[in-house]
């Protein structure tokens, strides 16, 4: 029993090395100079005639770069690279026909004749080996221990390499889904403007459409407005602008006038914001960006809670810190939701009730800003439907 277990978890292990493996997207692409000069000098730093950069796929070990061998790849059963994998670092054979794990390989009993094998894993950040960075020769021989660092500077290189390219992809991706969202987000509210000027048009001597169509054009706007700015805002903290104005400010003032900007917004949707503070809070912090981050909290609870639920904001001093507390009534968080809960361009698992429009960006910009602050944020919930609460931790003002 005890060993089925254990295959099977190296069958689970394997698939997800195998998925991680196919997340860098590297298989069968074309030779590439950059890891082309790495396996050549390999071979001329090492003196060896075969220098690889492998990659061990389900059935096939196949070859990103090679030095001194004409093959692309071989079966995954006849290389070497597939017990390389199984180890965290150098492995070693120094006379193939003498080593017993060896022996029996046609590699080694064939006709290519391989006696001397070593190898450096390609580790992902995550612990996965992907393949290997190996040198062979026909002759039996032994790395010294300054060879084996310069193995293994090389073959960080090739991670690096590849770390950067898969990074690469992931922004390029990343600022292609920032176009797709922006488009559509603005979209919505841009196909509104002009139908509810047409209504203007038709129904101008009734006072009553009139104001419900400019209102409905000023929340399409704003939300415009919103989206814009926390692309602009998200550009900015990306290339490292922040740029504080610190002063005293009274937290609890300015909170409970986040909470009334928000109240047209949550009388829309019948939900009631409740605040409350303690005493005066003092904070040292720039009030425009203070502003924002409570803004953004108390906003998002309105956007996500379900019509006719309560919000609630409080600050209050705990553990010699000024604290901010949004609490809602609405969808919650998953565990999911809360390893994303801060990332960029991140939509969880709770969608807007009221039709509302959200990048993403929100929640990772307070972070930032909050940081800015010498402060830090969380969240808290039970899980999905059963509410959420953000923290904000901030040093309290002397």
């Amino acid at each position: 029993m005890v060993t089925q277990a254990a295959d099977q978890l190296l069958i689970l292990s394997e698939e997800e090395r195998i998925k991680v493996l196919n997340g860098y997207d590297i298989l069968d692409t074309p030779p590439d100079g950059s890891f082309d000069r790495l396996t050549r000098l390999a071979a001329k730093l090492l003196r060896v005639p075969i220098a690889i950069v492998s990659l061990v796929d389900t059935d096939r070990i196949w070859f990103k770069s090679k030095y001194g061998i004409d093959i692309q790849q071989i079966e995954r059963a006849d290389g070497l690279c597939t017990s390389s994998i199984l180890t965290d670092g150098f492995y070693s054979i120094e006379d193939a026909s003498l080593d017993p794990r060896t022996l029996a390989n046609p590699l080694v009993a064939g006709e290519f004749g391989l006696r001397f094998y070593a190898a450096f894993p390609l580790r992902t950040r995550d612990g996965f080996n992907l393949g290997t960075f190996c040198v062979i020769d026909k002759e039996p021989r032994k790395l010294t221990k300054e060879e084996e660092g310069i193995l293994m500077d090389l073959r960080d290189i090739v991670m690096d390499q590849m770390e950067l390219r898969l990074a690469s992809r992931k922004s390029v991706a990343q600022h292609n889904q920032i176009l797709n969202t922006t488009a559509h987000d603005l979209k919505n509210p841009l196909t509104t403007i002009p139908v509810r000027a047409d209504l203007i048009k038709l129904k101008k001597h009734d006072p009553q459409v009139v104001d419900n169509m400019c209102d409905q054009i000023k929340v399409a706007s704003l939300n415009m407005v919103r989206i814009i700015d926390e692309l602009l805002q998200s550009g900015s903290l990306e290339a490292g602008k922040i740029h504080l104005l610190m002063m005293k400010l009274n937290l609890s003032f300015l909170v409970s006038n986040v909470v009334s900007m928000n109240l047209p917004l949550a009388e829309r949707k019948k939900q009631t914001i409740h605040f409350s503070s303690e005493m005066d809070v003092f904070v040292r912090a720039d009030e425009g960006k203070l502003t924002e981050i409570a803004d953004n909290l108390i906003n998002n609870a309105v956007k996500y809670a379900p019509s006719g639920t309560n919000i609630y904001a409080r600050v209050l001093v705990k553990d010699d810190k000024a604290i901010i507390e949004i609490e809602d009534e609405g969808p919650g968080l998953t565990a999911d939701d809360k390893i994303q809960l801060f990332q960029r361009f991140m939509r969880l698992s709770a969608q807007p009730t009221g039709g509302e429009q959200s990048t993403g960006l929100g929640l990772s910009i307070v972070k930032v800003l909050v940081e800015a602050h010498n402060g830090r944020i969380w969240a808290e919930s039970d899980g999905q439907d059963q509410g959420a609460k953000f923290i904000v931790e901030l040093p309290l003002s002397s």
